[in-house]
C-alpha cells in the first residue's frame, strides 16, 4: 500500500507543477503516468512494472494528446483585422498573369494579389477577395 501513496504523491506534485507553470501542458503527462503507477500498485504488481507503466503511459499520452491539445491551447495568435478583407471588392491596378502577382486597390490600400482560379485577370477589373495567403489577397473577377 506504500507504493500507492508514493505514486499519488508524484501525481499530486506533477499536477501542482502543471498549475504553477505559465505555459500549458508541461507536467500533466507525469500526473497521468503516476496515476497508472498507483493503479498498478493497487493490483499488487512489482515495482519495476509500475515504473515501466508510468514511463509508457507518460510518453504515450504526451505523444498523442500534446499535438491535439496544443492546437486548441495556442495563445500566440495575433489578430490583424486582415480577415475583414475577405468578401471586399476592389479594383485591379496591375494585371494578374501566369506566374506573376497582380495588385489590387482595396479599402484605401494596395495589396499584392493572385487569382483564385489561377486564371489571368486584366488591370482595371473589379475583383472580390476570396481569401488571404500570407501578405497577399486571393481574388476572383466580379461578375456583373
Amino acid at each position: 500500500m506504500n507504493a500507492v501513496w508514493i505514486w499519488l504523491g508524484i501525481a499530486l506534485v506533477a499536477l501542482v507543477l502543471e498549475i504553477l507553470t505559465p505555459s500549458a501542458l508541461v507536467s500533466i503527462w507525469f500526473c497521468v503516468g503516476a496515476l497508472i503507477g498507483a493503479l498498478l500498485a493497487l493490483c499488487k504488481t512489482s515495482f519495476e512494472i509500475q515504473i515501466v507503466g508510468f514511463f509508457i503511459v507518460s510518453i504515450v499520452s504526451m505523444l498523442v494528446v500534446r499535438p491535439i491539445a496544443s492546437r486548441y491551447l495556442r495563445g500566440n495568435i495575433v489578430p490583424t483585422n486582415a480577415d475583414r478583407m475577405i468578401g471586399q471588392v476592389g479594383t485591379l491596378t496591375k494585371s494578374i498573369e501566369d506566374g506573376h502577382w497582380g495588385e489590387v486597390y482595396i479599402l484605401s490600400t494596395y495589396w499584392s494579389a493572385t487569382s483564385c482560379s489561377n486564371e489571368p485577370i486584366k488591370k482595371g477589373s473589379k475583383v472580390k477577395v476570396c481569401s488571404i495567403e500570407g501578405a497577399k489577397l486571393v481574388v476572383e473577377p466580379l461578375h456583373k
